[in-house]
């Protein structure tokens, strides 16, 4: 959610950074409302002061000012309505401000997708002797997926893995929280699949994305649509301690969202699914090193493709690109010889303090005990079945079969084919 006060004190800056992003924004109808808010509380200043005067006249002439006691009375019912005002209006700002995106930061691209901009690309495109076919083709051959039996318990685009498949997809989960965890210090974290509408606010799918994700609605629950939901709301309303700074976790959970095959396009296969494994990192950090912590995120994910010998490139997404919450995101896009193009795998933001205000997540200076919102950031570490895409197409071989990157052998009983 954005700084109210910096939107107060800095209007036309805000509204040509929303400019930047595309769309339009009640910022105006939104400034009035505040100033409304403001000369509210004001006159209810003022009441108070008045009914705090004329109580301590009442109570130094008691029975002999009844006048004192009428008028008391009715300041008491003026501070009962404004009171009343006051808390609809500020309720109608928050709702307003509740819709309006995140500042994009100054260093990214303007524009929309086309303006995205490749930062890097690590390897080559991997060269095959021979026509390399599609993940669907290689799972069908090898008895590795069944999405066909996958319709008939569900319905389209949900994943069924079978046998060595689901044994693959197991190793890297396995293998992906082991490298977080044990080489880059992040916490583990198994969160619930299921969480509550104020942490969907907190991160902000709420209110604005409620259509894309799976409701129980007698329970007014949600299937998270990623682990950054609860592994970011694990601090909701809480302060912490500077010294705790950077606070790292990583997870794993399913992800489970609706609009999987509404784009047209894309479609095949694991390509565009409603529900798919992830394991995700979040942070929380100062302010000052927030950025430096979004680069070292980004290593933290690409650690990830570069030891499954995946061809793949970083992304820094355009104004226009970036996801509601988010003032800075790169995409890392592995290579799929197969589909003959590149798939998203993971995404890493920075949300400065959007969410933290969101979810009221602040920490505690060491130096000044001041109390101030910490910044959050999150990556896929890394998405499947994308992944899995990537590293069947990658890595089969002219049989079939499919070449096991080798730091996955030992979470599969030493084998090296597939």
């Amino acid at each position: 959610m954005l700084d109210l006060k910096l939107l107060r004190e800095h209007p036309e800056a805000i509204r040509d950074a929303l400019t930047r992003r595309g769309g339009a924004y009640p910022l105006d109808a939104l400034l009035v409302k505040e100033k409304q808010r403001r000369a509210l509380l004001t006159a209810l200043e003022q009441r108070r002061y008045e009914h705090k005067r004329e109580s301590e006249t009442f109570g130094r002439q008691g029975a002999k000012g009844p006048a004192v006691l009428v008028r008391l009375r009715e300041l008491s019912e003026a501070i009962k309505q404004q009171e009343q005002k006051l808390k609809q209006l500020e309720e109608q700002i928050q709702q307003e401000l509740a819709l309006i995106p995140n500042i994009p930061h100054q260093s990214i691209p303007v524009g929309d997708a086309k303006a995205n901009q490749v930062v890097r690309t690590i390897g080559q495109k991997p060269s095959h002797a021979f026509a390399p076919k599609t993940h669907m083709e290689l799972a069908q051959q090898r008895g590795l997926l069944d999405l066909e039996r996958a319709g008939k318990i569900t319905g389209s685009h949900f994943p069924l893995y079978t046998g060595k498949g689901a044994r693959l997809e197991r190793a890297l989960i396995n293998w992906m929280l082991d490298v977080q965890t044990k080489e880059h210090g992040y916490t583990e974290i198994s969160p619930p699949f299921l969480v509550n509408r104020t942490s969907m606010f907190g991160t902000g799918q709420l209110p604005k994305f409620e259509e894309d994700m799976y409701r129980l609605k007698d329970d007014d629950l949600f299937l998270v649509p990623t682990a950054e939901v609860p592994l970011t709301n694990l601090h909701r309303d809480e302060i912490l301690d500077e010294s705790q700074l950077p606070v790292t976790y990583t997870g794993y959970t399913a992800c489970f969202r609706r609009e999987a095959g509404s784009y047209g396009k894309d479609t095949r296969g694991l390509v565009r699914v409603h529900q798919f494994d992830k394991v995700e990192l979040v942070k929380f950090v100062r302010p000052e090193t927030s950025y430096d912590e979004l680069e070292a995120l980004v290593k933290n994910a690409e650690t990830i493709l570069q030891r499954l010998g995946l061809h793949y490139r970083v992304v820094c997404l355009a104004t226009g690109d970036l996801s509601f919450a988010a003032a800075k995101c790169y995409d890392l896009e592995a290579w799929a010889p197969g589909l003959n193009q590149f798939l998203e795998v993971s995404s890493c933001s920075n949300f400065e303090d959007f969410q933290a205000r969101r979810a009221n997540i602040r920490y505690r200076q060491t130096a000044t005990k001041k109390v101030t919102y910490v910044h959050t950031l999150n990556g896929s570490g890394v998405a499947l079945a994308r992944t899995f895409i990537c590293l069947l197409e990658t890595h089969q071989q002219a049989d079939g079969r499919i070449l096991i990157p080798e730091p996955l052998r030992p979470y599969l009983d030493g084998e090296n084919l597939l």
